[in-house]
Order: C-alpha cells, then sequence, then structure tokens
C-alpha cells in the first residue's frame, strides 16, 4: 500500500511539473471571433481565444484580425486588422494579449488627416504608419543609398515595424525609373498597406498594361489567401 501511495505522489509530482513547463502567448479577443497570425502565418481558425504554446524566448510579431465564424467547407474571411505589435517572450510562463475591438489610440500628427490633404485611409485602425515627417527622412535616406540592396535592406527594415500608405509607396516606386523595379517594390510593401482599396493609384503609375494586369493580378491571389 505504501508503495502504491508513493508511486502516486511520484506520479503527481511528474504530471504538476509537465502542467507547469507550459508555455506561451494567449489571445483573448473577448468577444469579438478573431484570426491570430504569428509571424505572418496564421495559426488559428476563427475562435475568441487563441493560446500558442512552447515558445522560445524572443521577439515576436503578433497580428489580430477580426473574422466571423464559419461553417464546413465556408471560406474564412479575414477582415479589419485589430492588433499589430512585436512582443517580447520570455520563453516561460504565459503572456496575456487582450484585444478589445479596435485600438483607440489616434495620434494626431498622422497622415492623412486634413491639413494633409489626398485620399484619406481609415486611420482609427492602423496607427503604425510613419507620421509625415519621419516618412520624408526615410524616403530621403533610400533616395542616398548608392547601392540597391542597402536600398532595399533599409526599406524592409521599416516594414518590420511600420505600416504604409498607398501615397507613401507611390512616393517611394515613382523614385524607380523601370516597370519591374516598381513592381518588386510595390509586393514588398503591398502586405502592409494600409488603405489598400486605394492601391490602385500606385499600379497606375506603371508604363505597360501587362505589368499592370500582373500587379493586380498579385493583390487579388494576396486577397484570396
Amino acid at each position: 500500500m505504501r508503495k502504491i501511495i508513493i508511486s502516486f505522489c511520484i506520479l503527481f509530482a511528474a504530471l504538476s511539473l509537465q502542467a507547469q513547463s507550459v508555455n506561451g502567448i494567449r489571445i483573448d479577443g473577448g468577444n469579438t471571433p478573431i484570426l491570430v497570425y504569428l509571424g505572418g502565418n496564421q495559426i488559428c481558425l476563427p475562435t475568441t481565444t487563441c493560446f500558442v504554446a512552447n515558445l522560445k524566448s524572443g521577439y515576436y510579431t503578433v497580428e489580430v484580425y477580426a473574422t466571423r465564424f464559419t461553417r464546413p467547407g465556408e471560406r474564412v474571411w479575414k477582415g479589419e486588422r485589430l492588433y499589430n505589435e512585436r512582443v517580447y517572450f520570455k520563453g516561460s510562463g504565459v503572456m496575456e494579449i487582450m484585444v478589445n475591438g479596435r485600438d483607440e489610440m489616434r495620434p494626431d500628427n498622422r497622415p492623412g488627416r486634413p491639413e494633409h490633404g489626398g485620399h484619406r485611409p481609415v486611420y482609427d485602425r492602423y496607427d503604425r504608419v510613419m507620421n509625415k515627417q519621419l516618412f520624408q527622412a526615410f524616403f530621403d535616406n533610400v533616395k542616398n543609398e548608392p547601392f540597391e540592396k542597402d536600398r532595399i535592406a533599409l526599406i524592409n527594415a521599416a516594414l518590420a515595424s511600420s505600416d504604409f500608405t498607398a501615397d507613401q509607396c507611390l512616393q517611394l516606386v515613382k523614385f524607380y525609373a523601370f516597370d519591374n523595379e516598381r513592381m518588386k517594390i510595390m509586393k514588398m510593401i503591398y502586405p502592409r498597406i494600409v488603405d489598400k482599396e486605394a492601391f490602385f493609384m500606385v499600379i497606375n503609375s506603371l508604363t505597360f498594361s501587362s505589368n499592370k494586369k500582373k500587379m493586380y493580378d498579385f493583390v487579388k491571389e494576396y486577397s484570396e489567401h
């Protein structure tokens, strides 16, 4: 009997230790069905709470989109982006991320306000866009880079932490003279465009109709995934 009790205690301790070892990031959408992306990869079907287990310590880009519950065979709908942050997970315990509808951060210097003119995207949804002064400094740095590989590296660095408007993307692609160069930049930046409904302005900067069609096909294919 004593051996049985000891064995039970050992088993209980092992199970307790195993339970304590569970770690990860928990994303809670409240009453809103959500889709969660980690490092650009979708990691759950529509749900209100998503737990990503057994993550190593390090930085992770977490994106959360509003969605709706789907019926069998129905395509998952990807709606408004509710959260987009690069977070640090220490490798143990559970990190909680609460997503309550929309982010309410609305900085006064965001592009698209009346004083900037032009197309005005909905910035209550997206607040990671560079303001006018910061984007100008970034654009000047891109133009001043003598080597193409360094320009691309600079753009990729900006994409890791910032979103862009269609107008900002248009300014960048107009720096390039040829369609193939412009299309390369468009494809890099499009996933980070906050006002995708205005991206046609960027595509229309291309010279050849065949290239415009290629970009529209790229946008269509992207939206279907």
